[in-house]
């Protein structure tokens, strides 16, 4: 049986200094974390509650596949020779 894998958009917010993630699949999803890890940890939390108060699953017991894309950007600069 072929199940939906939900993908979130994490992004980097360099003037918040915090992970932005939001979702066009999870009704109501976004929130914000200063760290990866801890996005995670609130992910596991809110993704069955939103997919379950929208109705769009019937019971949490079922695995919920999810892939987090994440971006962040950031400059580099080539060493200037002497």
């Amino acid at each position: 049986m072929h199940r939906k894998t939900y993908h979130i958009k994490a992004i980097w917010d360099n003037d918040a200094e915090v992970w932005v993630a939001e979702s066009e699949d999870i009704p109501g999803l976004i929130t914000e974390a200063e760290t990866q890890a801890e996005l995670e940890s609130k992910l596991r939390v809110m993704v069955p509650e939103l997919l379950l108060e929208n109705g769009v699953i019937d019971c949490v017991k079922q695995e919920i596949p999810v892939r987090i894309h994440e971006e962040r950007d950031f400059y580099l600069y080539a060493p200037c020779p002497v």
